[in-house]
């Protein structure tokens, strides 16, 4: 089992910084653990929810995560990347 959670991890982190269908995976299976460990709403990253932990007085999370992918902002992207998302989805589903 620590060997499927050491590939998923990797191809996370190798999916963040490739463009295209490994990219979309990469957030699909963020978003998925993401709803398992959180039962948050779904759609919302890892990433993001670092960022928000570190707005909110507790940055350990995000520091970790901004460190691994090599980028001091990651976490405040990824909130931002998050919101277009759901937005880009909400113009679709209104049509």
């Amino acid at each position: 089992m620590e060997h499927v959670i050491a590939i998923l991890i990797t191809l996370l982190i190798i999916g963040a910084f490739v463009g295209g269908w490994l990219h979309a995976m990469a957030i699909a299976v963020d978003i998925f653990f993401q709803s398992l460990i959180w039962d948050a709403p779904i759609g919302v990253t890892i990433s993001s929810r670092a960022g928000l932990a570190a707005r909110n007085g507790k940055p350990f999370g995000a520091k970790c995560i901004n460190f691994i992918m090599f980028n001091k902002n990651h976490c405040e992207e990824s909130i931002a990347e998050d919101i277009r998302r759901a937005q880009e989805a909400l113009t679709f589903l209104t049509k």
